[in-house]
């Protein structure tokens, strides 16, 4: 885009202090600022590295905020442009495609060491003992130069800065594992937020990094992940601060009792599902004969081959309950079942805000969407999460809450789903915990209802420069 005129970023604002009804969306930094009017529109640029999940995760947002009359594209690799059109989101493909399949099966040729990309380093890892100085600065160092450098790389931040060049966002939203967002914000001086995903591992380890190292001064004082920000900030002549790891702002989709962050500003706001393009089958009308249960391994884990659990003895498993499942699973998926349970019904995809209100239970991986869908319809889950960001940890939150059973991969067994399966559909009190935790994702302000708060970021920054 070209020929644009600059208008200046100039807005009638107040600050008033809130007298009654409910708390504002927004932590203190934000709490008491309030927007008389806009002079125009804001422009919103969205960026995600290539994953639809991401994505889906920041569509209510974008719709949100179009809605409310702002201009917004979402920016990111070739692969999910057409997902971005899908959504009725205007695409702004940069960067090259890339291609997780096959690079996730040379990952799986390394020596398994029980880490997130056997890299021997994880992102959620809480044992005291292992949490050293050195460990916690190496593990962001890894996560930053080496998995978020893949994701979002240097041709991704290359375009995205010339694209947010010419277009002139006013507001940048990044999903928070994409850090060619921060500093295409930064280089245009425009606002940014970040958007989280899952529990805020990046900005915890963070903040221990920085206590582990001014505890330890004789200690090693380099920080690779200010390092790696800073070469990505160099060419476009600026320079590396705190802000470019967290953002001016959090938005935080998840449960209250799943934030690990400290003192940052967050945006709570509720989880919406979105579930790609979608038809609701003519069979959903009709109502269950028995329990329904949902069986999915999520869109992330199929589009990226990762498949660790054998689906035919769990097909099998489940045909010894009086239960209706309903599995969600393409033809690689089945390659190696050799009989479906006439118990069983196998569908390639069926949008799980449609299905899920009719289920008594879902059996997943813990992909962070299912899991928000879950809540927000009140359903037990039974968890049987992989390790990529966590979910471990999240699966044992969800278990504190009453509203999920947890079982570790490694005990997964047609014994262990089977038991696991119907003490969570006899045992009311898991109904009763989802209900309770559907209640508190509810009372959350909605994607339509945080949209003023990111207007006021869009006038603190234009007004204060921060």
């Amino acid at each position: 885009m070209r020929g644009r005129p600059v208008r200046p970023v100039t807005y009638a604002w107040r600050e008033v202090r809130q007298t009654r009804g409910a708390e504002p969306p927004a932590t203190s930094a934000f709490a008491n600022l309030y927007i008389v009017g806009l002079e125009r529109s804001v422009r919103v640029l969205f960026t995600t590295f290539a994953a639809s999940t991401h994505l889906y995760n920041m569509v209510p947002l974008a719709w949100a905020l179009r809605a409310a009359g702002h201009e917004v594209c979402v920016a990111s690799r070739p692969n999910i442009q057409a997902d971005i059109l899908a959504a009725g989101l205007t695409a702004v493909s940069v960067g090259d495609e890339i291609d997780m399949v096959n690079d996730a099966k040379m990952l799986e040729q390394l020596p398994d060491d029980g880490t997130p990309y056997r890299m021997g380093y994880d992102i959620a890892e809480t044992r005291p003992e292992k949490l050293t100085l050195e460990y916690v600065r190496d593990t962001l160092g890894l996560y930053s130069s080496f998995i978020s450098e893949y994701q979002a790389n240097q041709a991704m931040l290359d375009d995205l800065v010339r694209f947010a060049r010419s277009w002139k966002p006013d507001l940048v939203i990044w999903d928070a594992l994409t850090y060619v967002g921060p500093v295409a914000a930064r280089v245009t001086g425009a606002a940014h937020a970040r958007m989280l995903f899952g529990m805020d591992h990046f900005a915890r380890m963070r903040e221990l990094f920085h206590r582990l190292r001014a505890q330890n001064p004789e200690g090693p004082q380099n920080d690779p992940m200010g390092d790696w920000l800073a070469g990505r900030l160099a060419p476009f002549g600026h320079e590396f601060d705190e802000e470019m790891v967290t953002g001016q702002l959090t938005i935080d989709p998840l449960p209250s009792w799943m934030r690990i962050s400290g003192d940052l500003p967050v945006l709570p706001v509720r989880f919406v599902p979105y579930n790609g393009p979608s038809t609701i089958p003519d069979w959903l009308a009709e109502p269950p004969r028995a329990p329904r249960v949902c069986l999915t391994f999520g869109v992330t884990a199929r589009n990226v081959g990762l498949h660790h659990m054998q689906i035919g003895e769990l097909l099998q498993a489940v045909a010894e309950l009086d239960v209706e499942v309903i599995a969600t699973l393409n033809a690689e998926q089945l390659e190696s079942v050799s009989s479906v349970p006439a118990n069983v019904h196998v569908h390639d995809f069926v949008p799980l805000n449609a299905l899920l209100p009719s289920c008594s239970a879902v059996v997943h991986h813990l992909g962070a969407s299912t899991m928000g869908t879950a809540i927000v319809h009140g359903v037990p889950q039974l968890l049987v999460p992989g390790n990529l960001w966590g979910e471990p940890q999240m699966a044992r939150l969800l278990e504190d809450r009453g509203a999920a059973l947890f079982i570790a991969p490694e005990e997964l067994s047609p014994e262990t789903l089977t038991s696991n399966l119907a003490r969570l559909l006899d045992d009311p009190s898991f109904k009763e915990g989802a209900a309770q935790i559907q209640k508190e994702m509810l009372t959350r302000p909605s994607p339509g209802d945080v949209v003023s708060t990111l207007e006021q970021l869009v006038v603190r920054h234009a007004t204060t420069g921060g």
